[in-house]
């Protein structure tokens, strides 16, 4: 932009009253941006309120679980034989393990051994079957090595891991295993690969993998007995031998005696309650901070009607009825709040509720077991994500305020061209006036001069 000449002759500045006009017809661009900045920081609060209502959801959730809400602790007197977990539906009690045997996968490998890159077969079939699944049908395509018929194996996806083994320098050997342990799972096939040099397996009668034919591994149930009473299963994972409690069988030794012990536990169930009372408590604290920056001119977001309605509700959904069960309140396992409107936890109440009736305190917080009521954390996790969703109240609410700026920029960028306009126009008039004054002085002096030389006669 050109700066303004002055002649030198008159004592007008006009930069400086060009600055000071211009100061004047910039305040609507002014106020615009302020306004602008200010819509932003409550976008960004509103961000910080969406992180800490995924806290409090996440916290929910837990509570909501009937499964994470074992208000039971188990433990085993040899986790590397008997490990063991706990869930919603635990009875206490002891019990004693002993794994007379674990569940195995079968594992057939074949009797041939093949260099690596040798052609084993050109064409014909090889048929798996598995447990009581259809057979799967692998097809040799042409020239095929070990490995190449292991692929084909794995594609077919058919319950059956094919893998090919080293077995000394330089020779290989076709090794077959079930994806998954236990007899209902062991797998036998057929085979008319033909061709190349020949892929063998054991047995005699043209099917493979039967027990006897010489599996490196037979399929396997686990078995087991808890307080001497027997069990089988094809998993070394059993989540039905003991009510609620998951036994992991890592050893097998029928002269071990591995005790279970499964005790009451309200201090698993009060940690998950604290969470969530630190999680409220963060949120309401955030909420009276932007109360004081409001009551102080600050910018803030305390009176956007999603945060005051999210308080109260929330407020409301912890002091309501939930259920139909014994317990249809928080304020019944000692969950409330203090004066200041803070969450707290009666630490006497919330154990004797728990210890008089655990399955109670149970179906308040998750529902009933056949799901024909919702606890009280499943209307509070259900609440908080109606705020916090992606389409829920609080994104929202950052979208409108992301559409007032976005007008509001649009309206700035046009006053910026009209004050660029308005500018150079009472630049251009400036200019011309000044050099309007210079003209006049010019003239002026000329006439004083002039004036000089007629006093001479």
């Amino acid at each position: 932009m050109a700066a303004i000449t002055l002649s030198g002759f008159n004592n007008i500045d006009f930069s400086s009253i060009l600055e000071a006009v211009m100061v004047q017809e910039r305040v609507p661009f002014t106020a615009l941006g302020t306004k602008k900045a200010a819509l932003q920081q409550q976008n960004t609060q509103l961000g910080a309120l969406a992180g800490k209502l995924a806290s409090l959801q996440s916290a929910a959730d837990n509570l909501s679980s009937p499964d994470s809400l074992s208000v039971l602790a188990a433990a085993s007197s040899d986790p590397a034989a008997v490990g063991v977990s706990t869930s919603g539906g635990s009875t206490a009690g002891v019990y004693d393990v002993v794994v007379t045997q674990r569940a195995k996968a079968q594992v057939t490998a074949s009797t041939s051994t093949h260099t690596e890159n040798e052609v084993v077969t050109t064409g014909g079939t090889l048929s798996l079957l598995v447990g009581a699944q259809p057979p799967v049908n692998i097809v040799a395509a042409g020239s095929m090595t070990l490995r190449q018929i292991a692929q084909a194996i794995n594609d077919a996806d058919a319950g059956v891991q094919a893998a090919v083994v080293q077995v000394t320098p330089g020779n290989y050997r076709l090794v077959l295993t079930a994806t998954q342990t236990g007899t209902e799972n062991a797998f036998t096939f057929t085979s008319t690969l033909a061709g190349g040099s020949g892929v063998t397996f054991g047995g005699a009668d043209g099917t493979y993998g039967q027990p006897g034919d010489g599996n490196a591994v037979n399929a396997a149930d686990a078995q087991v007995t808890v307080n001497n009473v027997a069990a089988v299963s094809s998993s070394n994972t059993l989540t039905d031998v003991v009510p609620g409690v998951t036994l992991t069988l890592n050893a097998e030794d029928a002269n071990k005696t591995v005790r279970i012990s499964v005790s009451r536990d309200a201090d698993g169930l009060r940690k998950q309650v604290d969470g969530f009372v630190k999680a409220y408590n963060d949120l309401v604290g955030w909420v009276n901070d932007q109360r004081t920056a409001a009551t102080e001119g600050k910018t803030s977001v305390a009176r956007e009607a999603v945060v005051r309605g999210l308080h109260s509700d929330l407020r409301a959904a912890i002091l309501g009825q939930h259920g139909a069960g014994t317990l249809t309140r928080l304020a019944g396992v000692g969950i409330g709040f203090d004066r200041s409107g803070l969450m707290k936890v009666d630490s006497k109440a919330f154990e004797d509720a728990v210890t008089a009736d655990p399955g109670a305190v149970q179906e308040l917080f998750a529902g009933a077991s056949d799901g024909s009521t919702d606890g009280a954390f499943d209307d509070l996790a259900e609440l908080v994500s109606s705020y916090a969703d992606a389409g829920g109240l609080v994104a929202k609410a950052k979208d409108r305020i992301d559409d007032q700026v976005q007008n509001i920029s649009g309206r700035m960028d046009v006053l910026d061209a009209q004050l660029t306009l308005r500018r150079n126009a009472l630049q251009a008039e400036f200019i011309a006036a000044d050099q309007a004054m210079s003209r006049l002085n010019s003239q002026v002096n000329s006439l004083s001069a002039l004036n000089g030389q007629y006093r001479l006669f």
